[in-house]
């Protein structure tokens, strides 16, 4: 309920609606342009690469270490970040390739943050071997469907290229093409987050006749909805402005990079469904778990991730449920059509009937009658039946067709009764994988999954063949409490891969004894003497839980080092020795777990 103050304000509470703005923030870029500012300033630029339509990735060597600098012009995911994932392979691009001849060994000699807007500034000298070059400027604007990346020419600012043109057709107000000025975006008068005071800031909500989240952005430079949404939920209801000034100033402390807190906020009900990144720890939102890092950059370049493969699953689930949509349907008007030829089937008698009545009454048809009626001896009450006939052909040509539709109807009956069986068993299939589509959650089962469907031919599999390398994961990984690297194989393949291409002499080896299973590795690459019990244990549960034995109370596991373990011919088969062996049940204990990739394969 809102509440009058001696001011005359209205203050509302967002009470609904809670959440984050998964938008990149000017808050955001603040901290990030000091993050960059401490390790890219004269640092070099070694490669630049486009990953895909609207992003680039800068290698950069800064002061202490080679930092991958992350841009993107994203119509809704538009940000800049470093990031712990280069990219893979090489791709040809215009702009990338104009990007490279202009600022590829040259020095970054200043970063800046335009105001308190979502633009960012990365001044470079360009490597010239005789003359001195004339400075080029990055400008990364990361404003919604209106983000880009332009690179201008310092001294006189004309644009020399841009990731997305912007010509006359598409905005009257600021072109950005080859040649032209580079203008900034229109500024918005606000007060500065950072240098208000008290005295400003209470004046300039008195002229508001009412308080919301959309009021504070409006008022307030560098605010998102999820930050005004913040201050509005620690204020409460029934608290004067002073009391909004005094929240507003502990949550602009976190806009210092020395104070940020940088999370993601995570669905505890399904750890793949990021809420949202944040600075600060924002109370307004309840019941999520929240995984802190310790910078803004990783928190982004996690956030993102996760939401990649988020759209990744929801583009695989859109698509194998239109795959078994689609089959479905196929079948089902396949049913319709051997139904409609079953009941026509049923009426072989009735051909067989209407032959031998039509050779009985020969004598009574014209040449050319279409139709003849004739008395069935075959009905106790003699009814006549009407025959129709073809009037192109004879009387017994007629009944010859007759006979032909029942010996024909006769002998497909049976076909189409088992053709109609195999297709309804189909039906069933597809609604088993409808259940087991729905039951779904992670991107590897849903590969899986796809992966049946392409065996079947159900889908085409060029698509996995051509992003293989990106999206299939390889082996479950798992991080001990101790420390350890546990990986498991999911299948004979994998199996197979895990002893010939990673597992080293030092590591220890599991399997479930004389039981079909996946094979267990714990690495070992301090070569330590032996493996702390906890680690086996845990590692000996997976071992157990990934066999045939699963559903037993109690499954032994011989375990043994690597080195005592021969590949025989055959994928999966193996010959071990100096084997112990431990009695365990079958469960995954607490173990932090992600998917491992062939790149990590071939780095390990």
């Amino acid at each position: 309920m809102a509440n009058e103050y001696p001011l005359g304000i209205i203050l509302h509470n967002p009470t609904t609606n809670l959440g984050f703005d998964m938008s990149f923030d000017s808050s955001m870029l603040h901290i990030l342009t000091s993050d960059f500012n401490d390790k890219l300033i004269g640092g070099t630029i070694r490669h630049i690469q486009q990953v895909d339509a609207h992003t680039v990735i800068i290698k950069i060597s800064g002061r202490t270490s080679t930092q991958f600098l992350f841009l993107s012009a994203h119509s809704t995911n538009a940000r800049v970040h470093f990031t712990n994932q280069p990219p893979k392979g090489q791709k040809q691009s215009h702009f990338a390739n104009f990007l490279i001849k202009h600022l590829v060994h040259g020095e970054i000699t200043q970063i800046e943050q335009i105001g308190w807007d979502r633009i960012l500034k990365i001044t470079i000298n360009p490597f010239v071997e005789i003359l001195k070059g004339t400075p080029k400027s990055l400008i990364i604007e990361l404003m919604g469907k209106h983000s880009n990346i332009v690179l201008v020419e310092e001294d006189s600012q004309q644009i020399l290229e841009s990731i997305k043109h912007i010509d006359d057709t598409m905005s009257r107000f600021r072109l950005v093409l080859p040649g032209e000025v580079y203008k900034l975006p229109p500024q918005q008068e606000k007060l500065d987050p950072i240098q208000v005071n008290q005295h400003e800031f209470i004046t300039a909500f008195q002229d508001q006749p009412d308080i919301n989240w959309r009021t504070i952005m409006n008022v307030i430079d560098g605010i998102n909805p999820t930050l005004a949404k913040e201050i509005l939920f620690r204020t409460g209801t029934g608290k004067a402005l002073e009391q909004l000034w005094h929240i507003f100033q502990e949550i602009r402390a976190y806009f210092n990079p020395d104070q940020a807190v940088p999370q993601v906020a995570i669905n505890p009900q399904n750890p793949q469904d990021v809420l949202g990144v944040s600075i600060l720890p924002l109370t307004q939102i309840e019941n999520s778990e929240i995984k802190n890092f310790d910078t803004l950059s990783l928190a982004l370049d996690f956030f993102h991730a996760m939401v990649a493969t988020r759209e990744m699953i929801q583009s695989q689930r859109y698509t194998l449920n239109q795959v078994l949509t689609k089959r479905h349907d196929a079948i089902e008007r396949k049913l319709v059509s051997l139904r409609h030829d079953l009941k026509n089937a049923d009426q072989a008698e009735q051909y067989r009937i209407k032959g031998e009545l039509l050779m009985a009454n020969l004598h009574q048809v014209e040449p050319g009658q279409k139709r003849v009626m004739a008395q069935n001896y075959y009905d106790s009450d003699l009814k006549t039946v009407p025959i129709d006939l073809d009037p192109q052909v004879s009387p017994s040509h007629n009944a010859q067709q007759y006979f032909r539709k029942y010996n024909k109807a006769k002998r497909g009956r049976s076909v189409i009764n088992q053709l109609i069986a195999d297709n309804e068993a189909e039906i069933e299939v597809l609604d088993h994988y409808h259940l087991g589509l729905k039951s779904s959650q992670t991107l590897d089962d849903l590969l899986s999954l796809r992966s049946e469907f392409e065996k079947k031919g159900w889908i085409s599999n060029k698509a996995k063949r051509r992003n293989d390398s990106q999206t299939t994961s390889t082996f479950r990984k798992y991080t001990s409490p101790d420390g350890f690297q546990i990986y498991v194989g999911r299948n004979s393949a994998e199996n197979d891969l895990l002893l010939r291409r990673v597992a080293k002499s030092q590591d220890m080896w599991l399997h479930a004894r004389q039981i079909h299973g996946s094979h267990v590795i714990i690495r070992n690459p301090e070569k330590k003497p032996g493996i702390p019990m906890p680690t086996l244990l845990q590692a000996a549960q997976l071992a157990a839980v990934f066999s045939k034995a699963k559903h037993s109370n109690h499954v032994p596991v011989d375990y043994t080092w690597a080195k005592h373990v021969v590949k025989r011919r055959g994928i999966g088969f193996v010959h071990y020795t100096h084997q112990k062996t431990l009695n365990v049940e079958p469960k995954i204990s607490q173990m932090e777990v992600k998917s491992l990739d062939t790149h990590d394969i071939k780095s390990n």
